[in-house]
C-alpha cells in the first residue's frame, strides 16, 4: 500500500542535495546553491542524515537559531531550505476541488469520513477497496477510480484540483506516467484542455511543467519504499 505523503526519511541528505543542485529552483530558492556543499556537510556533521531529520531539525524558529548558532550558516539559508524540503510532501485539500466531480458524490464521501485527497487516496487504493466503497455509497466504480486516479496525480507538487483533470483529460492516468512526459510536447495539449473547459489555469509554461514533472520523478523514485508517517 503506498501512502499519499512521501517518507522524508527515505531521502538521504546526500540524495536531497543532488536534487537540490539539479533540479530547477523557483526564482526566491535560487540562493540555496549558495555554498551548498559546504553547508550541507557542515549539516552532515550535526548528524542529520535524511529530508525527515533535516525538516524535524528546522522545524522551529528556536531550532533554526540553535542551528545557525552552532553551525554559522545564516537563518534565512535553513529557512528556505526548509521550505524546499517540505515542498516535497503532498498537501491534502477538499475532493471538491476537483472540476468534474458531481457534488452529490462529495456529500456521499463525506457522510463516510472521507473529505479530501489523502483521505481518498489510503481508502480507495485498490480495486478491492474501491469495489467496497462503491457497495457502501452506490458510486460506480469507475467514477471512484476517476477519482483515485485525480488524487494520485495531487500527490505531485504543482498540480492541483484543476490541473490533475487537465493531466487526467490529456489520458495520463498515474505519477509514473507523467513522469515520463516531456514538458514542452505537453503544453499545447494541456492548454487546449484548459480553454475548452474555461479553467482558470489558461496557460502553462516549459519551467512551471518541468517543475512538476521533476517532483513526479521523485515520487517515483521512492514510492515502493513508502512508510506511514
Amino acid at each position: 500500500m503506498e501512502n499519499y505523503i512521501l517518507d522524508p526519511f527515505l531521502i538521504t541528505l546526500d540524495r536531497f542535495y543532488d536534487l537540490t543542485f539539479s533540479k530547477r529552483l523557483l526564482p526566491g530558492r535560487r540562493s540555496l546553491r549558495e555554498n551548498m556543499k559546504k553547508r550541507f556537510q557542515i549539516l552532515k556533521e550535526l548528524g542529520i542524515g535524511n529530508m525527515g531529520e533535516l525538516l524535524r531539525t528546522l522545524k522551529t524558529k528556536q531550532k533554526v537559531e540553535e542551528i545557525t548558532n552552532t553551525s554559522g550558516i545564516p537563518e534565512d539559508y535553513l529557512n528556505l531550505l526548509r521550505r524546499e524540503a517540505g515542498s516535497y510532501l503532498a498537501r491534502p485539500f477538499p475532493l471538491s476541488e476537483f472540476p468534474g466531480v458531481p457534488f452529490e458524490y462529495i456529500e456521499i464521501l463525506k457522510s463516510k469520513a472521507i473529505r479530501q485527497t489523502r483521505e481518498f487516496f489510503e481508502t480507495a487504493q485498490t480495486a478491492y477497496q474501491r469495489n467496497d466503497l462503491a457497495k457502501r455509497t452506490g458510486i460506480p466504480k469507475a467514477r471512484l477510480h476517476e477519482i483515485f486516479v485525480l488524487c494520485n496525480l495531487s500527490r505531485i507538487t504543482g498540480i492541483g484540483g484543476i490541473f490533475a483533470r487537465i493531466v487526467y483529460e490529456a489520458g495520463i492516468r498515474s505519477v509514473e506516467a507523467f513522469a515520463k512526459t516531456k514538458a514542452r510536447v505537453n503544453i499545447e495539449k494541456y492548454t487546449a484542455i484548459s480553454q475548452k473547459h474555461e479553467y482558470a489555469s489558461g496557460s502553462f509554461s516549459e519551467e512551471d511543467l518541468q517543475y512538476c514533472i521533476d517532483y513526479a520523478k521523485v515520487i517515483e523514485e521512492f514510492t515502493d519504499k513508502t512508510a506511514s508517517l
